[in-house]
C-alpha cells in the first residue's frame, strides 16, 4: 500500500517548556496525535525561533516561546517533507526542503518534477502513467540511470490526488489537537498558534483538484 506521509526534522535542542518525545530523525505528523506527540511538532516547528546559534534558549516560558514564533521573520520553513512509502520502501525527504512546501507535490500531477532535498538525494521520474520516486536517485552521476534494482517506488498518477487529500487530513487532524493543547499553555494563544500554523503549513486552503 502506498502512502504519502508529513514527516518533521526533529529540533535538536531539547525542549524545557513542555513534554516532547525523543524522535527518530524524521517523524510522522500524525492525524490523531496524543499530547505528547502535539508537544514535539510544536516544539519542532518553533525551535528555530527560540534557539540560539549555541543551542542555547531564547525564552523564559512556554507563552514567550510561542509569541517569539509568532512573530518571528522565518518561522515558514518546517524541515520534512512527504514521506514515500510501499511495504518495505521507505523514502524520507532530502534536507533543505520543508514541509511548508509539501503543496509543490500537486505539480507531480501535472507531470513536473519537484525537488526532493538532497542527502539521501530522492529523485522523481515519470514513467508514463506511474510517478516513480528513487530513494538514492540523486547521488547518480551526471548521464548515469538508476538500475531496476536501485530502491524505488512506483506511484500511480492517478492516485496522486487522493494521496494528497489524506495529507490534508493528517495536517487538519493535527491542526484541532494543537488548538486544544495550546489553551493549556494560555488561551489567547490558541487561536493564533492555530492560525499561525495552518498558514505556514498550508493545511486548509482547497487542494484545487
Amino acid at each position: 500500500m502506498i502512502t504519502l506521509t508529513p514527516v518533521l526534522e526533529r529540533w535538536p535542542a531539547d525542549c524545557p517548556f513542555w513534554p516532547a518525545e525523543q524522535t527518530d530523525f524524521y517523524f510522522a505528523v500524525p492525524r490523531r496525535p496524543t499530547l505528547l506527540q502535539v508537544g514535539t511538532v510544536v516544539w519542532t516547528l518553533i525551535g528555530r525561533s527560540v534557539t540560539a546559534d549555541d543551542l542555547s534558549i531564547t525564552a523564559a516560558n512556554a507563552a514567550e516561546a510561542i509569541e517569539k514564533y509568532l512573530t518571528c521573520d522565518d518561522g515558514d520553513f518546517a524541515q520534512g517533507g512527504l514521506r514515500v512509502g510501499d511495504g518495505n520502501v521507505v523514502i524520507d525527504p532530502g534536507c533543505c526542503i520543508g514541509l511548508d512546501e509539501w503543496r509543490d507535490w500537486l505539480r507531480v500531477v501535472g507531470g513536473e518534477v519537484i525537488d526532493l532535498g538532497h542527502d539521501p538525494d530522492p529523485l522523481i521520474e515519470h514513467r508514463g502513467p506511474v510517478v516513480r520516486v528513487w530513494k538514492d536517485g540523486g547521488q547518480l552521476p551526471s548521464g548515469k540511470s538508476s538500475g531496476p534494482n536501485e530502491p524505488h517506488i512506483d506511484i500511480p498518477r492517478h492516485t496522486l490526488p487522493n494521496l494528497l487529500g489524506a495529507v490534508q487530513q493528517d495536517l487538519a487532524g493535527f491542526l484541532t489537537c494543537l488548538h486544544s493543547w495550546a489553551q493549556d499553555i494560555r488561551a489567547d494563544l490558541a487561536d493564533p498558534l492555530a492560525a499561525a500554523v495552518d498558514r505556514r503549513l498550508q493545511i486548509s486552503a482547497s487542494l484545487g483538484i
